[in-house]
């Protein structure tokens, strides 16, 4: 990474940091006391699994990350933590495999969705991550259904944390019945044509169809996406 890439990807993890993660701690602690089980879909490099350890301490989360590099990453920065538990998977509508794809620069190019080629929000964030020349690389990885997973299976869910780039919707519709018992959605909402076939107007729909109404939006500085917070009123 160059200079200049380097800059404004520390730029943007300050303000991840510092104002927006800040901004989530401040409502979530509002809304959610003494959780039991947390689940964090498309887990990353596990930043937003910290911040829940910080609102609650003794918290049990599981986290799905299906990017075999970023999977041994998390074990190795979790490995002393008993309560948590991380599986190198994929969450969606089925269980299958799917291609999945990653870059040779970033991992912050990983996704199951169609990347839209012709977006003008792609191009500004290869720019800013240093990816105009990157190698995109496709894999089979295997996909579950949040339902038919075993060790979550009959708990009551207090929060689920979903951001798989534009992957959201299919792991709404393959987590019907886990919703049913959960607390609180916080999930990741895009306003740009980054991703094909994305439709954040039906993921809203269907969350609210399913008794959650929207609490809180929470936009990323100077980004076109934002997360957003819904709550069960019954569950709470």
């Amino acid at each position: 990474m160059n200079p200049i890439n380097f800059f404004t990807y520390n730029i943007i993890r300050l303000l991840d940091k510092h104002l927006h993660q800040r901004k989530i701690k401040f409502y979530l602690s509002k809304v959610l006391k003494n959780p039991k089980y947390i689940l964090d879909i498309g887990a990353h490099k596990g930043f937003y699994s910290d911040l829940f350890l910080k609102l609650y301490s003794s918290v049990k989360i599981i986290l799905f990350e299906p990017n075999l590099i970023l999977y041994k990453k998390l074990k190795k920065r979790f490995d002393n933590n008993h309560n948590i538990k991380i599986y190198n998977f994929g969450i969606g509508d089925k269980n299958k495999y799917e291609k999945f794809l990653t870059s040779s620069i970033s991992d912050y190019v990983s996704t199951f969705s169609i990347v839209n080629k012709k977006s003008k929000y792609l191009f500004l964030r290869n720019l800013i991550h240093g990816q105009i020349n990157q190698k995109i690389n496709y894999k089979l990885v295997k996909i579950k259904q949040l339902n038919k997973i075993f060790i979550i299976k009959k708990k009551k869910i207090d929060l689920i944390k979903i951001d798989v780039e534009g992957y959201e919707e299919k792991v709404i519709n393959g987590a019907l019945k886990t919703l049913n018992r959960t607390k609180l959605i916080l999930i990741e909402n895009h306003k740009d044509n980054l991703y094909l076939n994305y439709n954040p107007k039906e993921m809203h729909r269907k969350l609210i169809g399913l008794n959650f109404k929207l609490y809180k939006k929470i936009k990323f500085p100077f980004m076109t996406w934002e997360d957003r917070i819904y709550i069960k009123d019954n569950l709470l």
